[in-house]
């Protein structure tokens, strides 16, 4: 059910400063013109407070007037029934389900493949450590390159920006990055014309732009660069060891408004 929201919340998204789901959200909320809060928090020492509001331990975490939300996708939705205009959805519920399934694969396939990537790219690995996480990415491109020549364009579901442009805006923004971090492999997008021109119309979408994370590219490659220190030890190049993304961890603890 869809409805008008019939008085002010108080919300507070809390993450860490380069999360990509929250910056889901975010986006959304500024789509929607709702002010909010964000706090950031350490995710290696997570406060006892957050613990008792995310019971995964994961972010996003959403405090509608003292009440959690977690997962970026059920925020999102949330949001959209709260803050109708604009909608964000369409009305027909086939072609709703259908963006659905796409978030959905944006959360199980494009996601945790970036991720996988990234970790290869920033970790500096070389053979199979290289090329399997991005054979699987590409893969996903692919999958989504069909899918985006029969809606038309500019956005994901045609005409309208939507909750689907929402959730792969983080990935499309990162993996822009990655391309310039000197590994020719990694510079996918190029080779999908559909996928690049909508990276280009979500990018340039203001929402999107004023969700970006400071200092996104160099954090990004510091933290993926860690994590594959950590995860494949001193050999951190080696060809044979291929990368999974880990549970990211955030640096600071801060807060803004918005």
């Amino acid at each position: 059910m869809r409805y008008e929201s019939q008085m002010a919340h108080r919300l507070k998204l809390v993450s860490f400063d380069i999360c990509p789901y929250v910056e889901r959200s975010r986006i959304v909320l500024l789509e929607k013109g709702v002010a909010h809060e964000v706090e950031f928090i350490d995710l290696a020492h997570k406060p006892a407070w957050f613990l008792e509001v995310s019971p995964m331990g994961r972010v996003p975490v959403l405090i509608l007037d003292d009440r959690p939300v977690f997962e970026s996708m059920i925020i999102n939705e949330l949001l959209e029934e709260l803050y109708p205009e604009p909608a964000l959805f369409p009305e027909d519920p086939i072609a709703r389900a259908q963006a659905r399934g796409w978030i959905v694969f944006a959360n199980d396939v494009v996601m945790p493949g970036s991720g996988a990537g990234m970790m290869a790219v920033a970790g500096g690995a070389t053979g199979d450590a290289l090329a399997k996480p991005l054979a699987a990415l590409r893969d996903g491109l692919a999958k989504l390159e069909r899918q985006l020549g029969r809606g038309g364009g500019p956005f994901f579901l045609g005409n309208t920006f939507s909750l689907a442009d929402a959730s792969y805006a983080p990935f499309l923004r990162r993996w822009r990055i990655v391309e310039g971090w000197g590994v020719p492999e990694a510079r996918l997008l190029g080779s999908f014309p559909a996928v690049s021109a909508w990276a280009d119309a979500v990018l340039s979408r203001p929402s999107v732009v004023k969700a970006e994370p400071d200092e996104l590219g160099p954090k990004s490659r510091r933290f993926f660069a860690e994590r594959a220190a950590k995860a494949w030890g001193e050999p951190a190049r080696r060809a044979d060891v291929v990368p999974s993304p880990l549970t990211t961890d955030g640096p600071r603890h801060r807060r803004t408004k918005v």
